[in-house]
C-alpha cells in the first residue's frame, strides 16, 4: 500500500488520530514516570516525610489494580465503546499526574490504584479501537505506525528532560519546588490528548453487535481464551513485555541516576538515556511500518527471537558495567568494569529497540488471531504484562541488579522459544490466521481455536464446529 492509499484509508486515518492522542498523553506521563523514583528519593532526602522507595510502591500498586481490572472491564468497554473507555483512562492519568504538585504518600498510593483501573480502560479500549480500524492489508503497518507515533512521546520527553536538567539536577529542582512547573505542563499536555480522544471518529470496521456480556460471562469467555494453546504460548511473551517495560522505564533509569561514577549530573544523563530509548523504539517501529506485510516473510517467531537476543546481550553488558546495588540507592561502586556513559546510552537505545520489536509483534498477533474477541485478547495481554510489572516493582527494593537481570534474561529466553513453537503450531507462515484475496478458510491444525478470514473490508470469524459465521 503506497502513501496515497494510506491517506485515503479511513481506518489508517483513525489510527493516526488515536496515536496522536497517545503521543500527547505519554509525552507527559512517561517524562514524569522516567524520573518518578529519583524524584521521590530526592523528596525523602529533603523532608524525610515520604518513603524513599514510594516510587516503586506506586508502580506495584498501579500494576496490581491494572491486573485485576483487565479481567473484568471488557463488558464495560463493549458497552461504552472503545473511545469513551480511553477517555476514562486519560482522566485517570491526569488525576495521578496532578498529585505530584502536592507530593505525599497517601495521595500517591490512592491515585496509583485509580490509575491502574484507568489504564486498563485505556489499553483495552486502544486494542479494540485499533482492531476495529485494521484489515488484512493494514494490520502490520497500522500496528507499527501506532508504535512509531506513540513513541515520539518518549523521544520528545527525553529532549524535554534534557533541557529541564541541563543546568540543574533533580535534587535542586525538588529543593526549590521548581519541578511543580513541569507538572503543570505535563497535566496540560495530557488534557489536550484527552480532548483529541473525545473527538475520535467512529471505527471504520465495527464487528457485528453481540449480546451484552455480564461480568461473569466476560470472565468465562476470557478464561476460555486464556486456556487455548496459542494464548498459553503467547503468555510467556506477554509476561516478558511487562518485565521489559518495567526495566527500561524505571529500574534501568534509576540505575543510571544512582551510579555516581557516570558523572556529576546524572539527571541530565537520565534524559539522554530517555532520548536514546525513544530513538530505539521509533527506529524499530519505523522499520516494521515500512516493511508492513513483508515482515511475514521473516515470521513473527524469528522477529521475536532476534529481539530477545538483542535484550540478552544488553543484559550482559549492563551486568558488566553497572554496580549490583544501583537500583536500590546511590552508589560509587563499579561492576566488572568502570561504568561508561557510552555503554549506558547505547544500552538504553537497544533496550527500546528490542522492546518495540516485541510489542509490535504482539499487537500483530492479537489483531490477527482474535479480531472479534479483541477486548478479551488485549485484556489478557495487559493482564499478563501487568502481573510481570507488579512483580518487578514489588521486588525492586529487595533485588540487586544481578537478580533483576537473571529474572528478565530467563523470560527473554522462554519468550523466544515459545514464539517459535506458537508460530509453527498455530501461526504458520503459509497458513496464517489471515489469507488475503481469497474466499477460503484455511485450517491451521486439527486443534485450531479460531478460524478467521480478513479481507479488505474487515474481518469475519467462523465457528469451529459448523464452519459457519458467528
Amino acid at each position: 500500500m503506497d502513501f496515497s492509499e494510506m491517506v485515503t484509508d479511513v481506518g489508517t486515518r483513525n489510527v493516526v488520530r488515536l496515536s496522536i492522542s497517545f503521543m500527547l498523553l505519554f509525552f507527559a506521563y512517561m517524562s514524569q514516570e522516567f524520573i518518578q523514583e529519583p524524584l521521590i528519593e530526592a523528596e525523602y532526602r529533603r523532608t524525610g516525610l515520604i518513603d524513599p522507595h514510594a516510587g516503586y510502591h506506586s508502580f506495584a500498586i498501579l500494576y496490581f489494580f491494572f491486573t485485576i481490572a483487565c479481567l473484568i472491564i471488557t463488558p464495560i468497554v463493549e458497552m461504552i465503546t472503545a473511545k469513551w473507555s480511553m477517555v476514562i483512562g486519560f482522566v485517570a492519568y491526569i488525576i495521578f499526574q496532578a498529585g505530584f504538585i502536592w507530593l505525599n504518600s497517601t495521595y500517591l498510593y490512592i491515585t496509583s490504584a485509580i490509575l491502574g483501573i484507568g489504564a486498563s480502560f485505556l489499553w483495552v479500549g486502544q486494542g479494540k479501537y485499533l482492531t476495529e480500524n485494521c484489515t488484512g492489508k493494514t494490520i502490520e503497518r497500522n500496528t507499527a505506525l501506532t508504535w512509531v507515533i506513540f513513541k515520539f512521546s518518549l523521544l520528545g520527553g527525553g529532549i524535554f528532560l534534557y533541557f529541564m536538567f541541563l543546568n540543574t539536577g533533580i535534587t535542586e529542582l525538588v529543593a526549590t519546588g521548581a519541578y511543580k512547573i513541569f507538572v503543570y505542563i505535563f497535566c496540560s499536555i495530557s488534557f489536550l490528548g484527552c480532548l483529541n480522544t473525545c473527538f475520535l471518529p467512529q471505527s471504520a470496521y465495527i464487528p457485528e453487535k453481540r449480546d451484552q456480556e455480564s461480568i461473569m460471562q466476560t470472565l468465562r469467555a476470557t478464561f476460555k481464551i486464556m486456556r487455548q494453546p496459542p494464548m498459553l504460548l503467547l503468555s510467556f511473551i506477554f509476561l516478558y513485555t511487562g518485565f521489559s517495560r518495567s526495566f527500561w522505564i524505571a529500574i534501568y533509569p534509576t540505575c543510571i541516576k544512582f551510579t555516581t561514577r557516570l558523572g556529576e549530573n546524572t539527571s541530565k544523563l537520565l534524559a539522554i538515556s530517555c532520548i536514546a530509548t525513544g530513538i530505539g523504539q521509533i527506529l524499530a517501529g519505523g522499520i516494521f511500518s515500512i516493511m508492513g506485510k513483508k515482515a511475514r516473510i521473516i515470521g513473527k517467531d524469528w522477529i521475536c527471537v532476534i529481539a530477545c537476543a538483542i535484550h540478552l546481550s544488553i543484559f550482559v553488558a549492563i551486568w558488566l558495567f553497572f554496580p549490583s546495588d544501583a537500583p536500590i540507592h546511590p552508589t560509587d561502586k563499579i561492576g566488572w568494569f568502570e561504568p561508561s556513559v557510552y555503554v549506558a546510552i547505547g544500552c538504553s537505545g537497544l533496550l527500546g529497540f528490542g522492546d518495540a520489536i516485541i510489542q509490535t509483534q504482539v499487537y500483530s498477533y492479537l489483531c490477527d488471531g482474535y479480531s472479534e474477541e479483541s477486548s478479551h485478547a488485549f485484556a489478557l495481554f495487559k493482564f499478563y504484562s501487568a502481573i510481570a510489572s507488579t512483580i518487578a516493582f514489588f521486588i525492586s527494593k529487595y533485588f540487586t541488579l544481578t537478580g533483576h537481570l537473571t529474572l528478565y534474561g530467563t523470560f527473554a529466553i522462554l519468550s523466544g522459544i515459545t514464539a517459535v513453537i506458537a508460530q509453527k503450531m498455530y501461526f504458520h507462515k503459509k497458513e496464517h490466521f489471515f489469507q488475503e484475496n481469497t474466499n477460503k478458510i484455511y485450517p491451521m491444525t486439527t486443534s485450531e481455536p479460531i478460524k478467521i478470514e480478513i479481507s479488505d473490508s474487515g474481518s469475519t470469524i467462523f465457528s469451529n464446529d459448523a464452519n459457519s459465521k458467528k
